[in-house]
């Protein structure tokens, strides 16, 4: 099977693709994949590309978002190899130069996969993107792709401020990014931002970190599920989630306290499962 990269700043995977005027076109938006993530093509047909993502999520993507590459590049990009940075700030420009007044090559979202060349220099640091263009960003806005190696603790609140760092972003089906994104987008980012790959969807799949716990046990940084919905504790009875309700139609804190002027009586009555990365 042929591996690719993802070369655009993001890009849409599509459930299924259909013929319409003689163009092969996506249908149904189910996920976004950032700059620098792995995928696997099990499939081509016309200008779409059936892959399987590093988290074993499967859809279609356009071909020209995608660059193919051999087993060593492949290697070279595996976010477990130790060697890459991951973006940390919303979105972060990409100059030509390492000063703010150079021109800007690209502009990545929080989670983009990048190279280090060289040590930093007086704050900055050049990257290479995974289009193989070359750039300077600010090195506080980078941090080593990592496996969650903090105390539990640290993990947790890390988890919950990367969670917060969403407040007020727009809702947008099968959205990752500041620009929009989608329950379980938000609280895969989360942790995919910890060094924890959980499942994209709203459910506790066999295979994937999380597993169900009494309420009982639930503590901050646990998840909320209900019925097509997820969400992240934060303790207290709050939680953060996106959502598409039009009352909100964004990523917002709600509570589980019927007293609170934020309690959302549609989830608490329907909160069926709490998940927990953590044993």
């Amino acid at each position: 099977m042929q591996q690719a990269i993802v070369t655009t700043p993001k890009a849409t995977l599509y459930e299924t693709v259909i013929m319409r005027n003689q163009c092969l076109v996506g249908q149904t938006v189910s996920d976004e994949l950032l700059s620098g993530w792995l995928i696997t093509i099990t499939e081509s047909r016309n200008n779409f590309l059936k892959v399987t993502t590093h988290y074993g999520y499967s859809g279609w993507l356009k071909e020209s978002d995608v660059h193919k590459i051999c087993d060593q590049e492949y290697g070279m990009w595996n976010i477990r190899s130790g060697s890459l940075l991951l973006l940390t700030q919303r979105l972060t420009d990409i100059f030509a130069s390492p000063k703010v007044q150079a021109p800007i090559v690209s502009t990545l979202f929080m989670g983009s996969v990048v190279i280090p060349c060289g040590s930093r220099k007086d704050g900055w640091q050049k990257i290479r993107m995974a289009d193989n263009t070359m750039g300077y960003v600010p090195a506080i806005a980078l941090a080593a792709s990592k496996s969650p190696e903090e105390s539990q603790t640290e993990l947790r609140s890390s988890i919950i401020n990367y969670a917060l760092s969403y407040l007020g972003t727009q809702y947008r089906w099968g959205g990752k990014t500041h620009e929009g994104i989608d329950c379980s987008g938000l609280t895969f980012m989360s942790y995919f931002m910890c060094g924890i790959l959980i499942y994209r969807d709203a459910a506790i799949k066999s295979g994937y970190p999380v597993h169900e716990i009494p309420r009982s046990q639930i503590k901050p940084a646990d998840l909320l599920y209900f019925p097509g919905h997820v969400a992240l504790y934060l303790g207290n009875n709050k939680y953060i989630h996106a959502t598409g309700s039009l009352n909100s139609f964004a990523c917002v804190i709600n509570s589980l306290n019927p007293q609170d002027l934020d309690y959302r009586e549609d989830l608490a009555e329907s909160l069926y499962a709490v998940g927990s990365v953590f044993s």
